[in-house]
């Protein structure tokens, strides 16, 4: 079913509907939110045998709702481990909202070769354009708080991933 060329895309209002909620608990006294970036690691799409790969295979079956365009959108990766330090930590944290995600933001047409290498699969050819709101994040206000992601780039992390 084509969409309504009058309707605001998907994206464009789950990106609303954070920033709605963000507002919200932003009056709270004592509220913490932690933006992920994209989770990888095990029991994540992005994991061996996930639906990045089964997509990036060519299974017309793969359940992924994410994008495997090898573009100029630029992301933000989090290992689940270092996500989960991440929210143990925040317990501690001053209230506000806190990226948490690597140290290294990077475009598809960096990122998806590298995790299609480590996954086994054939990486999408490069592509042109990219996402306006695809633009990455940085981790600078956890990490003055103490935390650092003990993967702080996502080229060692997709790579060790099968170990």
């Amino acid at each position: 079913m084509p969409l309504d060329p009058t309707e605001e895309p998907p994206r464009s209002r789950i990106v609303a509907g954070v920033r709605a909620l963000e507002s919200a608990v932003a009056e709270l006294p004592e509220a913490v939110v932690l933006r992920y970036g994209i989770l990888y690691g095990p029991g994540t799409w992005y994991a061996p045998g996930g639906a990045v790969a089964a997509a990036l295979a060519g299974d017309p079956g793969a359940r992924f709702l994410g994008s495997t365009a090898a573009d100029g959108s630029v992301g933000s990766f989090v290992h689940v481990a270092d996500a989960a330090e991440a929210a143990v930590r925040a317990l501690e944290w001053p209230p506000g909202a806190y990226n948490v995600v690597d140290d290294e933001p990077a475009p598809g047409h960096a990122w998806l070769p590298v995790l299609a290498e480590a996954l086994g699969v054939p990486a999408p050819g490069r592509t042109e354009g990219r996402a306006p709101w695809a633009r990455g994040a940085v981790n600078t206000r956890a990490r003055a708080l103490g935390w650092a992601p003990a993967r702080p780039s996502w080229r060692t992390g997709f790579a060790d991933q099968g170990r």
